[in-house]
């Protein structure tokens, strides 16, 4: 993760419905991002953004307006949380049914906590992040430099 701060100079090519736009940063234009939570910066305003990859748009993990204390996650906790009740739900059948076919109820069972177990950690470590990217977000930015676009 890659926490970076922008200013955005001018504010263009504003697709509200998508929630894509292009802006310019101290002279560069920086075409088709989209902050993956409908929110387009007023020009003028600065943000500090969460890159997965540094200055990769398509990699935004979340952001805030410098103005507000509010973060903005690309997949908030609820998200990451219905998400895991569908795998559940679409593939839990599946490890109950492959494990009776395999052997028996026993195997049934044990597969279907492992899967469980198994999908119950990975959102445990999705909303860990989470926990640790609104932290991040939420230091005190205010005093760094905006950084200059590449």
């Amino acid at each position: 993760m890659h926490i970076e701060q922008v200013q955005f100079d001018e504010v263009f090519d504003v697709q509200p419905a998508r929630g894509d736009f292009s802006f310019r940063c101290a002279g560069r234009p920086v075409y088709g991002v989209n902050l993956h939570s409908g929110v387009i910066p007023r020009p003028g305003s600065r943000f500090a953004v969460a890159f997965g990859k540094r200055g990769d748009w398509n990699s935004v993990l979340g952001c805030r307006d410098l103005a507000s204390s509010k973060v903005l996650l690309r997949r908030p906790g609820w998200a990451a949380s219905l998400f895991s009740l569908g795998d559940i739900l679409l593939f839990g059948p599946l490890c109950v049914g492959a494990g009776l076919a395999l052997g028996g109820p026993g195997i049934a069972i044990a597969t279907t906590a492992l899967f469980t177990l198994a999908i119950a950690a990975g959102l445990v470590h999705g909303l860990l992040q989470n926990r640790t990217l609104k932290l991040a977000l939420r230091a005190d930015v205010n005093d760094a430099a905006p950084t200059q676009m590449q």
